[in-house]
Formats: structure tokens, sequence, C-alpha cells
């Protein structure tokens, strides 16, 4: 970024516009540094993956749109702007019209560094140049660009003399030296509460060489050598000097020590025409961890190659020792996730066991399969079965992504190879010895765009496969719903605490032991420990859960499912009349149904009568749809369906009909699940615990002791074929117990995560509090599901904006304090507990929140539930607005106490139930309603 910094300030300084700007910046140069968007005191991390057209301001700083505020002078005198402006265009016309686009170009994609706070005396020109940037603001500086090289292509090239006098001049500019600012402090925010218990979790410390490090060199060439790979072949005729280990992208040079001279001048032959070239390499600064975070993360995937490991998607996997389950001809590759970043305790690896399922089938046979299921219509079967699958290749071990099947062409076609044609047959011969026998198969293809220097669109690359030697790589719809086949995968992927750990130590071992991935470390100057980082967490007492007139400890001792189905509900709701729908064929498994719920509902405090019965001769979707319409009746309390068989597009039918054409709650069971005599009583007490709750009534309640709180949950469905349109969903409480909620879906355009209909959400959400309440919350919590590290910074500056808009829609003067805590529960961290030599699974209530949080967040990680089999996964918290100043032992226990309100479950789930029900909620309207609920059903919990 400096080096197109760079070139900007040798074009205005040229054009004579550095004097009066100089002066001003010198006059301003005292005034308040621009604002970093810090909420409440916290320091807050720009992710890295932000895209650059979503940052707003200069840097990280705001952008100021009065040109005044931004030089300390008055916004209504433009003129000085506008000779800035046209300085800009004077400066251009010297470069021809294919380096002024090149160079026009460059400006754009790459955002402009913050103002320097500090100015020396011989930076003039530079800070002459920024001002003027400022003064008439970045978009009106680079629209300036633009209309100057409108007419670039047709601007002739300045004389040779011209050329050389600007070359040299923007070559031998002088680039202020980098203001080194203090590394900030990390945010430590821990919490006192609990039982402290000794934790291992599957981090590594990377030790860093204080000797060592990436040093930051300038590299300046004379004469002007244009091309960068020539630059690197300059650079590389130095290896006695540089070193092996080096990055050079034509202008910045990175090093892993510090050269003895803080300028060197080194001199380097043309091969061409032997003429002498100086090489002239300034020092500029040692770059900290967290400017590296990418670099490192490259190590490691460099040491992954070594190891011979295969990467698919961002894992890696060890092909030279699979796991074979024959009978359903499957192989299971073990492998690693790994990541590198800096935490509050510095330096670390992140390493999680992966398992990766691959079949044992090539993609001819699936093809060859559906035809003789289906021979008219197999290739539109084939083209929606296959078309995004992963495949992988075993004669190089790569795998690739199926983006079309050409089933006019085969094999036997022809393409070009060094300039001559050959067949797909005599290619994978002469290539791989691999003899293609099927000769009439389709081809796949597979796209990739790779971007070249000098052009503004992506090269398309497209590969043809053959389909006889491409393998399928996880697992199909089938397999997923066989039992079977589910049991003996979980045989191998279900990885113990300890065999997790031995894992870990025999990577580290590889890696020490293996010189070549040694020294990969060790030239930048790190070191990776053979053990796991150790260190205190807490864990919090056992909870109660109140029902109706007793308290039950739950937890690890405490047996939720039979406290629910023992004690009576906390709030029942009587059910007089129902509608009960079935088939002829299911007569009797309804019979037993009714039985059954006649013998359980007493026991758990809820009287049911006896239903109104409709019975369809078939179980054609229309007539289920022609049914609801005219047997529903304005008194019905609920609908319960009993489906023959499970069929996604009847489901969806009935739940559009009883979700916004005639709003009832609706119950649908498959037959098949009624028909267990063995497991039928506890399947029924849970249908009935779920009727009550879809009717308003409340199953169970836990103290949490806030007052006049509202507390809310965000999560958005994505279709995973991308085939309709997101569905974002916002549930908040109504009463101070949290058992009552008011849900609310929006539908919103297609891969959006950000809720637009945010706003009004909230606004709704809290008009039904102040109705209930007979007042407005002071305080409000709001847990955000799915949202990725990159996002963070977007919902700080998208959503909580709309938060508190919202509010001041309900009435102008009521500003709540709002607390904003995103959840991620997809992370690789794991924690073990420490019990004498081994390693056992947290106890639910375990809390972390040092050491491995991220070192400028407020976060923690909360293992909610108990496992017994495999290893436990906790759920990472991040708190990216706390308005109310919550402590985190506060934040720490609500979250877990919300665990434990989510009705579906006999337990804690690993998410607060706030964000578990707008899971449930995004994931019906998304997958089958499609619309917008009626809103008569939004005080209910209708989705169970």
């Amino acid at each position: 970024m400096s080096s197109r910094l760079n070139l900007v300030r040798a074009f205005l300084s040229q054009s004579g516009s550095s004097g009066d700007a100089a002066e001003r910046t010198k006059a301003s140069s005292s005034g308040d540094a621009p604002s970093e968007g810090v909420d409440s005191g916290f320091q807050t991390r720009t992710p890295e993956t932000t895209p650059t057209t979503q940052r707003k301001g200069i840097g990280r700083g705001q952008l100021t749109s009065d040109a005044g505020r931004a030089t300390g002078t008055s916004g209504a005198d433009s003129s000085e702007s506008d000779d800035k402006q046209s300085s800009i265009g004077s400066a251009l016309p010297s470069l021809s019209g294919r380096g002024r686009a090149q160079f026009i170009q460059a400006l754009i994609r790459q955002p402009f560094e913050p103002a320097p706070s500090v100015v020396s005396d011989d930076s003039s020109s530079m800070v002459s140049a920024r001002v003027s940037q400022i003064a008439c603001g970045r978009g009106r500086f680079i629209q300036q660009l633009l209309n100057t090289a409108a007419d670039a292509e047709s601007i002739e090239t300045q004389s040779n003399g011209k050329h050389d006098e600007l070359s040299e001049a923007v070559s031998q500019v002088t680039l202020a030296e980098t203001v080194e600012t203090e590394e900030k402090a990390p945010v430590i925010r821990t919490g006192t509460s609990g039982t402290p218990v000794q934790l291992m979790t599957n981090y590594i410390r990377l030790a860093c060489d204080p000797d060592r490090g990436i040093y930051e060199y300038e590299v300046r060439f004379h004469p002007l050598v244009d091309s960068k790979a020539i630059r690197a072949r300059y650079i590389a005729q130095h290896k006695d000097v540089l070193g092996n280990a080096k990055t050079f992208d034509g202008v910045k040079l990175f090093l892993p020590k510090k050269l003895p001279e803080a300028e060197l001048i080194l001199q380097s032959k043309n091969p061409v025409d032997g003429h002498d070239v100086t090489i002239k390499i300034i020092y500029k600064r040692k770059q900290r961890m967290s400017e590296n975070i990418q670099f490192y993360n490259i190590l490691f995937q460099r040491i992954m190659k070594v190891l011979k490991m295969v990467e698919m998607g961002r894992k890696n996997f060890d092909p030279s020792a699979p796991k074979l389950i024959p009978q359903h001809r499957l192989e299971i590759w073990p492998g690693y996730v790994s990541a590198v970043d800096e935490y509050e305790g510095g330096l670390m690896l992140n390493l999680d066991v992966s398992h990766r399922v691959l079949l044992q089938t090539t993609v001819l046979d699936h093809i060859r399969t559906l035809a003789r299921a289906n021979p008219q219509d197999y290739k539109n079967m084939a083209t929606k079965s296959l078309l995004g699958a992963v495949i992988l290749t075993r004669y190089n071990n790569k795998t690739y992504r199926i983006d079309d099947i050409l089933f006019d062409q085969n094999p036997t076609m022809t393409f070009e190879a060094n300039g001559k044609p050959i067949s797909y047959v005599q290619y994978y011969k002469q290539q791989y010895n691999i003899d293609i026998h099927d000769l009439k198969q389709p081809l796949l293809i597979n796209r990739k765009e790779r971007r070249v220097a000098g052009q503004d669109k992506p090269l398309e690359m497209i590969m043809c496969l053959i389909p006889e030697i491409c393998y399928l790589t996880g697992l199909t719809d089938e397999m997923r719903s066989d039992f079977k086949v589910m049991r003996d995968i979980a045989a191998f992927t279900r990885v113990s605490p300890n065999q997790r750990l031995n894992s870990m130590r025999q990577f580290c071992q590889n890696v020490n032991e293996n010189k070549e991935a040694r020294e990969i470390l060790e030239v930048w100057g790190l070191t990776l420990d053979m053990n796991a980082l150790v260190m205190k967490g807490r864990c919090f007492k056992e909870e109660q859960v109140n029902f109706s007139g007793v308290n039950v400890p739950v937890g690890k001792g405490g047996d939720f499912n039979r406290a629910v189905t023992s004690n009576n509900v906390l709030q029942a709701v009587n059910i007089r009349n129902w509608l009960l729908v079935h088939t002829a064929k299911d007569t009797r498994i309804a019979k037993s149904f009714m039985d059954c719920v006649e013998r359980s509902c007493r026991p758990m405090g809820i009287q049911i009568g006896p239903p109104a019965i409709e019975v369809l001769q078939t179980d054609k979707t229309e007539l289920y749809v022609q049914l609801l319409r005219t047997k529903i009746r304005q008194e019905t309390q609920i609908v319960v369906i009993i489906c023959p068989t499970s069929r996604d597009d009847r489901y969806a039918a009935i739940k559009r009909i009883c979700c916004s054409e005639i709003p009832v709650p609706s119950q649908v069971i498959n037959a098949r699940t009624l028909s267990n005599e063995a497991k039928n009583r506890a399947i029924v007490q849970k249908i009935i615990l779920q009727m009550n709750c879809k009717l308003g009534g409340t199953l169970w309640s836990i103290r949490i002791p806030f007052d006049n709180v509202m507390i809310a949950g965000i999560d958005t469905y994505h279709d995973p074929k991308q085939k309709s349109n997101s569905v974002s969903a916002f549930v908040a409480s109504l009463n101070g117990d949290y058992t009552r909620w008011y849900s609310r879906a929006c539908i919103q355009s297609k891969k959006e995560e950000f809720i637009n209909g945010l706003c009004a959400s909230m606004e709704k959400s809290l008009k039904a509090y102040q109705k209930a309440n007979c007042q407005l919350p002071k305080k409000i919590i709001i847990f955000r599901d799915g949202v990725g590290d990159g996002q963070l910074r977007m919902c700080s500056e998208y959503e909580i904006p709309q938060l508190l808009e919202s509010c001041k829609l309900v009435e102008p003067d009521y500003i709540p304090e709002i607390t904003f805590i995103v959840v991620q529960k997809r992370i690789n961290t794991r924690m073990f507990r420490i019990d004498g030599n081994n390693l056992e699974n947290p106890n639910p209530g375990t809390v972390l929140d040092h050491t491995i949080t991220r070192r400028n967040h407020f976060d923690y990680f909360l293992v909610p539930q108990s496992v017994r089999q495999g290893s436990v996964s906790p759920t990472h918290y991040i708190v990216v607005h706390n308005q109310s100043n919550h402590s985190p032992d506060i934040l720490q226990r609500l979250s877990y106490k919300l665990c434990y309100l989510y009705y579906n479950w006999p337990g804690s789930v690993r998410v607060p139930a706030c964000c578990q029900y707008a899971h449930k909620m995004a994931y019906l309207i998304g997958q089958s309603v499609k619309r917008n609920p009626d809103e008569t059903l939004n005080d209910k919990l209708f989705y169970l």
C-alpha cells in the first residue's frame, strides 16, 4: 500500500501543490486523531477479511464529507480543493494510457492509509498530497482521476526524456519513516465465580526467537526496473547477503533477520546486456505478529505439503493411513485443521483432528446406477446429484468441484497439449500410465478463475476429468439416513479427548523430526512446542430448574428427562378442540396414539379432550390441503396430522396452510415414529409437551435475577442449493421468567447475512414487550448466531445502529442499554478436563475466558452440555457491544442458564434458547413455508 502512496505523492509533489497544503497541515497537525470506532471502551480488531468496499473513511478512521473539518479550514471555500484536483490531472498526462490506467486501478483497489499525526519537515510533499486527498474527499479524489483518465488510451506517450525524468522522480521519492505505534494491550475480561478446574486445550504455543521476526525493507533500483520478475532475479543474485528465506513483492522485501546496516547498497548485473544495476535496500520496521497472521498460516500450509498431506477445503488429510469400512465401500482419511493466530496469551497454533469420508465408488459407477434405475431421465438425475460435488483423483490426490457434465463428449475427444492435439485416452496413458476402458463415458468439467497481471477480468481455466478415475467424497443422503452406516463411521470419527491429545502430539513430533518442516519454522524464528496448552478454567455450580411447585437439580448429576415427564409443567394449556388427521391405513396407529395421549397427559398436568377425527383414503398432498382448508374452524386450537411417510412436499404444503393461510398451530407426525411400541410412550410424551408449547404454555423455568431486561436471539437461514431467498428470525422474551417469547421472521434476498428487516423486528418485539409488561425494557441483551470472524465489524456498524434506531421508533426518547453478543458454535477449539493422567470432557458450565481468547475482544468459551462419547465442543461468545457494562460473570452465567430454556430438548443445548428458537423458526420458514407467517402466531412457539 505504501508503494502506491509513494507514487501518488510523487505525482502531486511535481504538480506544485505542496506549499500551501504543507502549511495547513502543520497548523492542523495538533488536532484530534480520527476516531477508531471503539464501542464502550473495548478494543475491537478490524477483521482482515473485510472487503475494502465496505470500509468507511480513510484506513480505519471515519471519513468526513466536510473538507473543512478534515483540513482545519472552512468547508465553504472549495476553490482550494478544486485546485488540488486540477493539479492531479496535470501530473497524470506524463504517463502513457496503459500506465495511467494501471495507476488509477491501483488507487481504486487499495484503501489509503490514515493521515499521519506527526509530520517531519522533509516530507512536506507527502503531507500535501495527503491533505489534498482529504480536502476533496476520497470519492471525489478517485472520481477526478477517472475523469482525467477518460481519454487515457488516446493520449500519446510523452517524449523519452520526459518519461525518464518522471520515472527517476518516482523511483527516488523519499518516503516518510513509518511512525511506530505502540502495540495495544490485550483486552482482558475474566470472571471469578465458579470452582477452579484444570483444563487442557488443543492450542500449541509457537515460541518466537526475539532476535528474529519479520523485518520490512524498501527496495529501490537504479536505473528503474519495470518488470517485477526481473527485480526478483536481481534480488536473487544476493543470497549470500540476504539469505534463502525471504519474501519480495517487487517493492517490499521481508526478511527473517535484521541486516547489519539500515541502508544497504548492492550491485547486480543485467544477464542480457551486462550493464550494472544498483539496488538500495532501506530498513523500515519490524512488523508485529498481528500483522503477519496470514503469513504464518501460509508457512503451516507449506509444512502440510512437506508432510505429504492432501488439502481438501481448508483441511489437510493423510492419504497414507486410510481407515477402511469395506461393508459400505467407504474409507476415512484422518487429518488436521490448523489455524495460527495471535491470542491473549501470544502466538499459538490451533490444531484439531478432522476426518474425510471417501467413497470407493467412482463417478462412472454412480452414473451407471442412475441409468439402470431410470434409463429415460438418468442424465437429469446425474446432473442434479453431481453438480457441486467434490471428487478426488487418486492418481495425483487432488480434489475438484464438478461444475458441469458433458454428455455429448467422451475420452476420445482431443485437446491441445504443447501445441499438439492429443486425446484424453492418450494423455492419461502417457502422463499417469492409466488405461481408460469406457470410451463412451461423458466428461466432467471443473472451472477455476485465475488472476493474470495486467488484465481486469480473471482468466477462466477449464479442466476436463474422466468419471472412471474420479472418486466421490462425502456422504449421500441415503447414507446419512442409514443408521448402520452412520454408526460404523462414528466408530472412527468420534474421537475421545485422549485420542485427540495423542494425534496432536504425533503431529508436533512429525514436524519437529522432519528436517525440511522444522527448517521452515526455524528460518523465521519459530519453534513449535510439543505439549498442548494447560490452563485454569472455572466450572459453575449445578443449576436448579423450576417446575410447577418443585425445583429439580440438573447438570452432571441431574436427570432432566425424568424430571420433565414426572412433574407438572409450569403453565399448562388444556386442549379441548383439536383436529386429528390420518390415512385409512394408519387407523390402528392413530387409535394407539390417542390412547397413549390420554394416559400420559395427566401426570404432566395437561388436560387433553377427544379430538375431531378426519380420515383420508390416500396420502395425496392435495387431499391434505383441501381437508385443512375446509375442516379447520375458528375454535380449533391445534391440528395433529399423522402422515404415512416422510415427504418434504407434503410437509411444506401442510405448514404453508397452517402458518400463513389459515393460522393455527400444527403438529405433523411420521407414522413410522409411532409404530415402535417399546418407545411409543416416551415419544407421545414429547409430542404432548410440544403441543403445549405451540399453544402458548410453558414447561419449566430457571432463575435469572434480572429486572426489566429483554433477551433476544437472531439467526439466519440460507438455502444450501441457493434456489430460494434467505430468512432471518428474531426471537425476544416477553416476561421476566424468560418462558414466553415473541418470534418474527423476515424473508430477504439470497445469501444476505445481515438482516435488513432487523429494525422492524425489533420495533414489533418492543411493542409486544410493552403490551405484556406495561413498560419498555431498560436493558436489552441480544445473542446473534451465524456470524463469522470476518463479519464482526459489520455487526457493530450495520446491525447495532439498526437496533438503536428501532428503539426511537417506539418512543422518540426511548434509549435502552444494549448488549450485543455474537455466538459461534462451528469452531475448532476443544477443551479437556485433566483427571490425573487421563483427559475427560469438562462438566457442563465450564468456562474459559483467558489465554486462548481473542487479543482484541471481550470473549469467552463455555461448555453447556454433558457429552459421554467423543469430545465436547464449547461455544464461543464474543461481546461486540456492552453498553450496560455487564461483568464477565453476569454474561457467562446468563449464557449458561439460557441453554436450559429450550423446550424441545430435556436438557441443555449448545447455544442460548433464544438463538435455538430463532434457528428453528428461520429453518421452517426458509425450508418449507417460504412465506411470512401470520402475526397471530408470533407470540407462540409454533415452529417447534
